[in-house]
């Protein structure tokens, strides 16, 4: 039996396709900052969803979703991630258990939902001590499922300001 969580996942990936395949169409939906790239997105109904910077270039992003790390700011404020691992190292499903680790110091426990067998999806809120630490982050892991991912970051408390200014601007 599909539930509704899981299919919500799989359309709200589609829509992220969708809208990363016609990017220049939405060049308004375009954000940015010190090297980090993403946009705005909105669910099927037209609705503000949250906004997401990439560490990579929306370009890299279309060639090789693979090793990459999003934060997400949502509507109502709070921050996630998004994290893509190797093809095939993840089983799809939910309330999978993430460890994150910021300047290699692990911080409170984070569940996910793994929506392809490559990418999970840590919704938030994340805690006010983690943003805090990704402030000053300058090197980001992610393991779940035995699997590990390193992210050397740079400027990230620009990116967590954008982000800010992102859902100002569109969740109106």
């Amino acid at each position: 039996m599909v539930d509704r969580t899981s299919v919500s996942a799989a359309l709200w990936i589609a829509g992220v396709v969708c809208l990363v395949a016609t990017l220049p169409a939405y060049g308004q939906n375009r954000i940015a900052t010190s090297g980090w790239e993403g946009f705005a997105t909105r669910d099927f109904n037209n609705k503000f969803d949250r906004c997401v910077l990439y560490n990579k270039s929306i370009e890299a992003l279309t060639i090789s979703p693979y090793d990459m790390l999003g934060i997400t700011r949502s509507a109502k404020g709070e921050i996630g991630f998004l994290v893509f691992f190797e093809p095939s190292a993840l089983k799809r499903g939910s309330n999978i258990p993430v460890m994150l680790r910021i300047n290699g110091q692990q911080v409170a426990p984070l569940t996910g939902q793994a929506l392809s067998d490559f990418h999970i999806r840590i919704a938030g809120p994340v805690a006010t001590k983690t943003v805090a630490a990704l402030r000053d982050a300058t090197s980001i892991d992610a393991t779940a499922e035995g699997k590990n991912v390193h992210f050397d970051v740079s400027d990230v408390s620009a990116v967590l300001d954008s982000l800010d200014e992102c859902v100002k601007s569109n969740a109106r």
